[in-house]
């Protein structure tokens, strides 16, 4: 990878955190969508629990536009979208102005979501570049380390999801076994400690959930 600065190696890890948020909050989104739309105000109040956020939403309807497409909410999914594209556009010369290009189009779709009376199409077009993206990385970066440097935000990012939605034991271990593998691949500086507690938490029926998140936390603590 040779010698990137530690703000460059921060753009890349979250430029992976936050475009892996939209993808999993594009995928509650839509299983959510009909009972949302049907006024069903326990399936939000259920949604601000698991995503730790207060819950200052009047309805299901204003929850089912606001996560998704208010700009004024920093945890909706278009301001996710926009801080990945930030992201991307400060690190376009590492990753490619084809990569980069994935997420520009994303954001065009998530734009014709908003004024749109049935969004479920647009947001399935987002997943669809999201994962088109993944595949020009791979593709079009041959530095090992930039790639795998978004893909540990990718990973991190899946593992605090998995725990907020309370993932069984099998998808969480899939993960951080991945997470073990490639993050000694970058130049992330990371808690080597916390890596080795988790990683043995999560294979632990004992650990709790809350205990594993702090811990995944820890991992790749703010460093810029």
């Amino acid at each position: 990878m040779g010698t990137v600065t530690l703000g460059k190696l921060d753009n890349l890890y979250w430029l992976g955190r936050y475009i892996e948020r939209v993808y999993q909050s594009i995928h509650m989104y839509k299983s959510a969508y009909d009972k949302l739309i049907d006024k069903d105000s326990s399936v939000y109040e259920e949604e601000c629990r698991k995503m730790g956020m207060a819950n200052t939403f009047a309805s299901a309807e204003d929850f089912a536009w606001g996560i998704a497409f208010d700009t004024e909410n920093p945890l909706s999914i278009i301001s996710n979208l926009y801080r990945a594209y930030d992201n991307a556009m400060i690190m376009r010369n590492e990753i490619s102005s084809e990569t980069l290009a994935y997420i520009h189009l994303a954001l065009a779709e998530m734009k014709r979501g908003k004024i749109s009376e049935a969004p479920l199409m647009e947001l399935q077009n987002v997943e669809d570049l999201i994962l088109a993206f993944w595949g020009c990385l791979d593709d079009k970066v041959d530095d090992e380390g930039i790639r795998n440097t978004v893909k540990v935000g990718r990973r991190i990012e899946r593992l605090d999801i998995q725990l907020r939605r309370e993932a069984d034991r099998k998808a969480l271990t899939r993960e951080m076994r991945r997470l073990v593998s490639r993050i000694n691949t970058t130049e992330l500086p990371y808690n080597r400690v916390a890596l080795l507690y988790a990683a043995a938490m999560v294979e632990d029926e004992n650990a709790g959930y809350e205990d594993i998140k702090k811990m995944i936390w820890d991992i790749v603590p703010p460093f810029v």
